[in-house]
């Protein structure tokens, strides 16, 4: 009876779950960008040297000047266990649509705000340990996201506040948005 014993499903433990990620080979690497340079692709080249830019980053989205607090908790706690920097990035198209006097006084107002309302985010990552660097950013999320994963490739991750009007109707029962950016090819693809 023992021998059929091996083959019943075990029961893991939550202790038991492991993360392994493909460990980098440079000499590889260099190979498959030199065939992309030899093909006429150089960004593809470049973005395979440059891979290293951004590594285990996940990038946090707020909405315009702030981070809910389930949104900080949830980076923060996702960053711990992954053994992950965070990048967070407030962004904002407002000033764009106003008149060139007014534009300036915006942008600073929405940096200011931005400033004060990071800083729940700055402490929770802090107590826990994790590196965290925060941008402003001014445009159209989608543009700002893409030319943030052109200057950090490696980046991996990237979470944003929940759609408001399904936050609300689901009251605590919401869950953060995750988007896996590891076969992300950008536009051209």
């Amino acid at each position: 009876m023992a021998f059929l014993g091996w083959f019943k499903k075990k029961k893991q433990e939550k202790d038991d779950i492991q993360l392994s990620e493909r460990k980098q080979n440079a000499f590889q690497d260099a190979a498959v960008a030199a065939a992309f340079a030899e093909a006429g692709e150089h960004d593809t080249a470049r973005s395979i040297i440059d891979k290293s830019k951004g590594q285990n980053t996940i990038l946090v989205i707020g909405r315009d000047d702030c981070f809910s607090e389930r949104l900080a908790a949830y980076a923060v706690e996702m960053a711990k266990r992954l053994d992950f920097k965070l990048m967070a990035v407030n962004i904002t198209d407002a000033p764009l649509s106003l008149a060139a006097e007014r534009k300036q006084e915006a942008i600073a107002e929405f940096e200011k705000s931005c400033l004060v309302n990071c800083s729940s985010l700055n402490e929770k990552a802090a107590d826990a340990g994790i590196q965290l660097s925060h941008l402003m950013e001014i445009g159209i999320q989608d543009e700002i996201v893409e030319k943030l994963h052109t200057q950090f490739p490696g980046m991996r991750y990237v979470l944003t506040e929940p759609d408001p009007e399904v936050a609300r109707k689901a009251k605590d029962d919401v869950s953060i948005p995750v988007f896996d950016l590891g076969s992300y090819q950008g536009a051209a693809a």
